[in-house]
């Protein structure tokens, strides 16, 4: 080998090392597709009553929006039944953005405790026709569906055979499941779910029906502790929390969640020109005694005596859970979405922050 082609071996090589080098401390942005959440009790697309969601997928260019259409339980009195079916108000004009609506539908663990084999495909047909609305509403196919429940280990075997009799009936579809932390480290236990892709809820840490000081959203130390192992047999998409949500404990037992901070509401004057009373008094940070029923907030029926709890998810909270993450393998076929979307919540949250939330360093 002559002294001019060793020479030229030698300065490729150094220029890869370097370019190496550079790579490493200079990592690349990937970026992912962007979405989020909206989950309330109704949905509307209409700029009129919708201009801050607007501008804020407009300013972010998110393209995905995951709608939840239905909440299926069961009680004895009423069996398998909705409890809570999204209200959709229609558009008299044409749908002209560019979002792709993913619809959503909850299911209780009740519901799979109860579920009978010779029943399967009629609540698998009924879970179709509710999500599809959203065709109706948008006036545009849909591509993906996604189921969300959380199953234990003996009610997999029900739930698995419920989303392949769903895929059954609809196989033009793609499937996704929702995924918490604790079948994410425990699936050798809760198995695998017959799907396309799983997203994984990086939040509901703890169970919020157990009175403790620590956030029961998110933590990071003990997200951390479900997220060591890297990988998980199927694709994933990633949820993180932007949320806050206020727990009622009635005769120090929990009563129920409220999906948002009420606190505002209860302490703002009823009418204009009222004084707004005093009804709680501060415990601690973010819990509250009720002193006296609440006439700012009586749909909730919060009593005298009733301990209110106020949690939250902010800018603190989104780049820890995006930082754990970070160690998965991310590509421009993942999904991140934003859980959820609430002008509250959002407005708390500087925009580079959320932005940083959507990009993937590489």
């Amino acid at each position: 080998m002559n002294n001019k082609l060793q020479q030229f071996i030698a300065g490729f090589s150094f220029l890869i090392l370097l370019y190496c080098f550079y790579q490493m401390n200079h990592p690349q942005k990937v970026q992912v597709q962007k979405a989020v959440y909206n989950w309330k009790t109704n949905f509307s697309r209409s700029t009129y009553y919708n201009a801050y969601e607007d501008s804020f997928l407009t300013s972010h260019q998110i393209k995905k929006m995951y709608v939840k259409m239905l909440d299926i339980d069961y009680s004895e009195a009423a069996g398998i039944f909705p409890v809570s079916k999204t209200e959709i108000n229609y558009w008299v004009e044409p749908n002209t953005d560019s979002l792709n609506y993913v619809p959503v539908v909850y299911i209780t663990n009740k519901v799979l405790q109860h579920l009978k084999e010779e029943d399967m495909d009629y609540y698998a047909k009924r879970i179709l026709s509710f999500a599809l609305r959203i065709e109706t509403y948008t006036k545009r196919p849909t591509q993906e569906i996604q189921i969300d429940c959380d199953w234990t280990k003996t009610t997999k075997e029900t739930y698995f055979n419920l989303l392949l009799c769903i895929q059954k009936w609809a196989p033009q579809f793609q499937y996704s499941v929702t995924l918490r932390l604790y079948p994410f480290k425990y699936r050798e236990e809760l198995g695998i779910p017959p799907v396309d892709r799983v997203m994984l809820m990086v939040y509901n840490i703890d169970n919020a029906k157990k009175f403790k000081s620590a956030n029961s959203i998110f933590n990071v130390n003990e997200a951390a502790k479900y997220l060591a192992r890297k990988d998980y047999p199927l694709p994933m998409d990633f949820a993180l929390p932007t949320f806050s949500w206020t727990l009622v404990f009635r005769n120090q037992q929990f009563l129920k969640v409220i999906s948002e901070n009420i606190i505002p509401e209860i302490i703002a004057p009823r009418y204009v020109g009222d004084v707004a009373k005093i009804q709680l008094q501060k415990l601690e940070e973010n819990v509250y005694l009720v002193k006296e029923a609440t006439s700012g907030y009586q749909e909730n029926a919060l009593r005298a005596g009733d301990i209110i709890k106020v949690e939250s998810c902010g800018e603190k909270e989104l780049l820890e859970a995006r930082l754990l993450i970070s160690r998965f393998a991310i590509n421009t076929k993942t999904t991140i979405a934003l859980f959820d979307l609430d002008q509250t919540d959002l407005e708390k949250i500087p925009y580079e922050k959320i932005e940083a939330a959507y990009f993937s360093m590489h």
